[in-house]
């Protein structure tokens, strides 16, 4: 219902709505000023009164029944003449004239109080009107008669009009118009935020189209325009970054043999090692692109989550060097088991790089890390993986997913990190319609929450 309110096709009709309500009631305010202004209604009533005497002066006095039968054939109305008896009637449809409830014409007192006013001699003092039946009556007196007239005659139908039915309608009429009206002009709107959250997460080839030459047909060719530039040099970054890496390859296999002929076990030793860490930054910075922009396909098979897990545990040499508590490795599993469709090589290594980063920042008076697996909804699951240590500052936990980004504990090289696991771990899951999430638990140490569909 909060969506359907903040709709701008809405908002707009509304006004335009509104709008004509107020401007209806506003004209309907004026005219029923003018109408019962004293002035006017003097004026109505005066001609009103004055159309009635001439109609009398033509019946002549005593009523002249034949004069009568003229005017009732001349104008849309039947005649009643009586006086303690009926004396003459155009219709016998005329009902009892004791059932109609007459009321005296506010017109006719206007014309009174304006003769008074002007010295003017009064007439028609009593005209009275009422609406009975679908019909119009009059009641004039005429000395000792009465006259009565009925519009429209009783030989003609009546003809209902439903005016507060014919201006809903009207008024419904007009919405329709104006909302579908709206709507046409606003209908690139949700093309070009679909095309927004499309480019937004990551579909860079995705163009919005729309064929409009306004401000909005404008607005989309730009978001195009933006598009292909992200992407050419996103595109540019990646050919660096595979060109650069192919090429360090070379030298450094060239650097390895030399090295390895070198008679010096300790200096050997060292350049082995730095030759080692460019070479694991080398290649987690291919896998890592080759996943970000789908050059690696994903094989997938349906494997046994927990069972992943304690293999990743148990065969990691950096987690059984590492010096953990009395309670050791902790591993809780919310449910039995879950097979879930992925790659299982990277997602093993998706742990193992998750769990060796929390062993390494382990503090040395609680070794524990926590694994928990659970379901996170009916189609995919969470695991979870917690350490008790220092965990990450606001700034950190923004930056650490990215590449060669290394916290501020982790800025020395016998720490063991290059900055890019992390970076390797998110293009991973989001390379299986997954999440990563980092926080920093209530009590200590950093969670590392990573969510996963069931089936691809």
């Amino acid at each position: 219902m909060n969506k359907f309110f903040e709709s701008l096709t809405l908002k707009l009709t509304v006004v335009f709505f509104v709008t004509a309500i107020a401007y209806v009631y506003l004209l309907t305010i004026g005219i029923q000023r003018l109408v019962f202004n004293e002035e006017v209604r003097e004026t109505l009533g005066y001609y009103q009164s004055g159309y009635f005497e001439y109609m009398l002066e033509d019946l002549s006095y005593p009523p002249d029944l034949v004069k009568a039968e003229k005017i009732v054939k001349a104008m849309p109305l039947d005649m009643k003449i009586y006086n303690e008896n009926p004396v003459w009637s155009s219709s016998d449809d005329f009902p009892d004239i004791a059932s109609i409830d007459f009321q005296l014409s506010g017109l006719n007192m206007a014309k009174v109080k304006a003769d008074i006013e002007f010295g003017r001699e009064t007439s028609l003092e009593g005209v009275e009107f009422s609406r009975y039946q679908g019909r119009t009556y009059t009641k004039i007196p005429y000395e000792e008669f009465t006259i009565v007239m009925v519009n429209p005659k009783f030989s003609q139908p009546i003809q209902s009009i439903y005016i507060l039915e014919l201006v809903i309608g009207i008024t419904l009429i007009i919405l329709l118009v104006c909302f579908t009206s709206v709507s046409r002009i606003f209908k690139p709107i949700q093309a070009i935020q679909e095309g927004a959250n499309r480019i937004g997460n990551g579909e860079l080839d995705y163009r919005i189209e729309v064929n409009q030459k306004d401000d909005l047909g404008k607005l989309a060719k730009q978001i195009n325009l933006l598009a292909d530039n992200i992407e050419e040099m996103l595109h540019a970054k990646q050919m660096l970054n595979l060109g650069v890496s192919h090429e360090l390859r070379s030298p450094l296999t060239r650097a390895r043999l030399q090295v390895e002929m070198i008679d010096d076990d300790f200096n050997k030793e060292d350049l082995l090692t730095e030759i080692n860490a460019m070479e694991a930054i080398i290649s987690n910075l291919l896998d890592s692109e080759a996943i970000n922009y789908g050059h690696k396909k994903l094989n997938l098979e349906t494997f046994s989550l927990k069972e992943s897990i304690k293999k990743v545990i148990e065969n990691s040499a950096f987690l059984k060097e590492k010096e953990f508590g009395p309670n050791g490795l902790i591993v809780e599993a919310d449910i039995d088991d879950v097979s879930i469709e992925a790659d299982q090589i990277l997602i093993e290594v998706t742990l193992k790089n998750i769990l060796e980063n929390a062993a390494r920042f382990s503090s040395l008076d609680k070794s524990i890390i926590e694994v928990s697996l659970e379901k996170y909804d009916e189609s995919s699951i969470q695991i979870s993986i917690r350490d008790y240590g220092p965990g990450f500052s606001k700034e950190e936990i923004e930056k650490v997913t990215e590449p060669f980004y290394r916290t501020s504990k982790s800025r020395s090289r016998e720490s063991g990190g290059f900055g890019l696991g992390l970076y390797l771990c998110k293009q991973i899951i989001l390379a299986h319609q997954g999440l990563l999430l980092i926080s920093n638990h209530e009590a200590q140490g950093a969670v590392v929450s990573i969510q996963l569909p069931i089936e691809q």
